[in-house]
């Protein structure tokens, strides 16, 4: 053997290298079925970002065949911007020898990749790079994701942020997170809220309350979660808040989220709908006490009226029976502003012009009040109204004493009238009927009011005077006088520094200016002969009353029942003259009586006589054809005039019967 290979050993090396080259067949087909079997796009790119090779998920998403791709450009199938993008990463890549990623959005399928780019080294100089690999990750449904949760994270801020109201989270008793209203309704930005205890944001006296109920939330009462309370702002301002809490978790803390809005303004209207219903409450009784208190001074008044007509004016007890007289009147004042208060009834209503009326009481004070500087703003063409002026002029005389009263040492006092229509104020929840309006403003200078007098300010015999100063009738009956003119009376004041009222009253109906002026009636005594039948439940006003027109000349028939009353005008219908009907009697009231004297005679002649003055119920009977109205207590001259008001001159009704009428002169019950 010469040492050269033997045809046997060349087939073994040939069967070695195909078995090698089939072994890095197997291992290329491996390799190729790796980066095939995956779904992200792999590619090598040189530094002219030529593509060297990709695999066939990539090649399919350029529509290319897996082969004979080999030095194509990047920029044969991408716009110029991506090429220019791509080629600046492949650059840096090749210069740094570092790997980098991107985020790339292909125009082509409106997809979204993560790409990262990263060296191959040349086999011969490993500090040499010979290539860039790029994995291409599809994450589109990733980014789609993101999106939706950003979208849906912006709304969630949204409706927290422009909610309104308050949202904030509560840990260790402080704010950890509040949305901007917090920060409004509190006045405190966000970052001070952080250091500051919540608790003491809370009035003193709502605090326990508040802290306990916080404590019961986190500890699972759910019961706790709603309660209403004051805060105190930054500025010092009181706020009343409803809180709506449920427990939470907050960085792994127990927490409680917390829903607040302000309900100041539904709290003062609770405030006044309790303070009016208590108002009607007052005026109710009022009204009541005041009637009765009504008739025990007609009893009064009545037995000294009856003396005084027996006495002469030279006789020692004369003057006794007068000042009983003028101490009755002044019992009788009282007890008519109790009935302004209470609302029940006015006496005169006629159009009037209120810049007038102003004027007339404000020179009233200003005689008796030179301490008083008098600021007149009165409108041009300001609107008449329908008034009982008597009234009236009381109510802004007892304003004007108010205003003056609160101002010992002078001051300013500013008066002022406007026309308002009702869409112009918001004073519609304090009961206003009308769309026309014209308000009265009276503003001092004086020493103001704190809330809680403001609060009382119109409940009878209350006062800020000293015992014997005052009876606190004033605004009471200020109060009663205006909303019984279907008016209402708004109050601005703080402590110190002084008080307006704004008194609004409906404008007339009617547009003409044609004032009207109130009948005056004489006050002498004036004699009749004719036949009345006095009606009223009680004993006492028959006595007095009907000795009062017996001892004028006048036939008197007493009953005290509306019963009695009409079967005695069905017998003696032709010899009664006049009734005299009172208007609150039990089984049958004042306004049934005269319904059936009606019907009994179209023509019968009524004078109504009450202890309330004139109301809604009166008025209804005058409007029907009733002769006329008195008051009690009142006078012999008062009943004097009111008669011969309704009959007329003595003689000119005559007697339709003889005048000695067989009927006792009281009934007794």
């Amino acid at each position: 053997m010469d040492g050269k290979p033997t045809y046997a050993d060349l087939e073994k090396k040939i069967a070695a290298l195909n078995a090698e080259l089939a072994a890095q067949k197997t291992v290329a087909a491996q390799y190729r079925n790796l980066v095939d079997s995956t779904d992200d796009s792999l590619y090598l790119v040189d530094a002219d970002a030529r593509y060297l090779f990709m695999n066939s998920n990539h090649a399919r998403r350029l529509n290319l065949p897996p082969a004979g791709i080999s030095g194509l450009p990047y920029a044969d199938l991408h716009t110029p911007e991506q090429t220019e993008a791509f080629a600046a990463k492949i650059r840096e890549v090749f210069a740094t020898g570092a790997s980098l990623s991107d985020e790339h959005h292909s125009l082509r399928d409106n997809q979204y990749f993560l790409r990262t780019f990263s060296p191959v080294r040349d086999a011969a100089d490993p500090g040499k790079v010979a290539a860039v690999s790029v994995v291409s990750k599809n994450v589109t449904s990733r980014r789609w994701a993101v999106e939706a949760l950003r979208a849906s994270e912006e709304k969630y801020r949204q409706l927290i942020e422009y909610s309104g109201e308050a949202i904030f989270i509560l840990t260790g008793g402080k704010i950890r997170f509040a949305n901007s209203q917090t920060e409004k309704m509190l006045g405190y930005p966000l970052d001070d809220l952080k250091l500051i205890s919540f608790i003491n944001l809370v009035i003193s006296e709502d605090r326990e309350m508040v802290f306990d109920r916080q404590k019961a939330l986190l500890h699972g009462d759910v019961s706790a979660g709603i309660n209403t309370f004051r805060i105190v702002n930054k500025e010092g301002a009181t706020t009343w808040v409803a809180q709506n809490s449920a427990a939470i978790t907050w960085d792994n803390s127990p927490a409680t989220l917390n829903y607040m809005r302000d309900i100041t303004r539904q709290k003062k209207t609770e405030a006044r709908l309790l303070q009016a219903q208590k108002m009607e409450s007052i005026g109710t009784l009022a009204g009541g006490i005041a009637h009765d208190f009504n008739n025990l001074l007609m009893g009064i008044q009545g037995h000294a009226s009856l003396a005084l007509l027996k006495l002469d004016r030279t006789d020692p007890s004369y003057d006794h029976f007068k000042t009983i007289e003028s101490l009755v009147i002044s019992g009788a004042g009282l007890t008519r502003q109790l009935l302004g208060f209470a609302r029940s009834g006015k006496y005169e209503v006629r159009q009037a012009d209120v810049n007038a009326l102003v004027e007339k009481t404000l020179q009233t004070l200003g005689r008796t009040s030179r301490e008083i500087r008098i600021h007149r703003r009165l409108a041009d063409h300001l609107w008449p109204s329908d008034i009982d002026q008597g009234q009236i002029e009381q109510a802004l005389l007892n304003l004007l004493i108010n205003a003056r009263q609160a101002m010992p040492g002078g001051g300013d006092l500013y008066v002022e009238t406007k026309n308002t229509l009702s869409d112009e104020n918001r004073f519609q929840p304090l009961g206003g009927r009308s769309d026309r309006y014209i308000r009265i403003s009276i503003t001092d200078t004086g020493v103001g009011m704190d809330e809680k007098t403001r609060e009382r300010i119109f409940e009878p015999f209350f006062t800020t005077k000293a015992m014997g100063r005052g009876t606190g009738l004033g605004l009471a009956s200020v109060y009663g006088i205006i909303k019984n003119h279907n008016g209402f009376i708004n109050v601005y004041s703080e402590k110190g520094q002084g008080s307006t009222f704004h008194v609004y009253l409906p404008a007339s109906a009617r547009p003409d200016k044609d004032w009207d002026r109130p009948a005056e009636l004489p006050e002498q005594v004036s004699p009749g002969t004719e036949t009345i039948l006095l009606v009223d439940d009680e004993a006492m006003i028959l006595d007095v009353a009907g000795a009062i027109l017996k001892t004028l000349g006048y036939t008197v028939i007493a009953a005290r029942t509306g019963a009695d009353a009409l079967a005695i005008y069905r017998s003696r219908q032709a010899a009664i003259d006049l009734v005299i009907l009172d208007m609150v009697m039990p089984d049958m009231n004042g306004e049934e009586v005269f319904s059936e004297l009606k019907l009994l005679d179209p023509q019968v002649r009524v004078l109504l006589a009450s202890g309330y003055s004139l109301n809604a119920q009166a008025e209804r009977i005058l409007d029907r054809g009733c002769s006329g109205f008195i008051q009690k207590p009142f006078t012999s001259a008062d009943i004097s005039c009111q008669v011969r008001a309704i009959l007329g001159s003595p003689g000119e009704h005559p007697r339709r019967e003889s005048a000695q009428i067989p009927l006792p002169l009281f009934d007794k019950p």
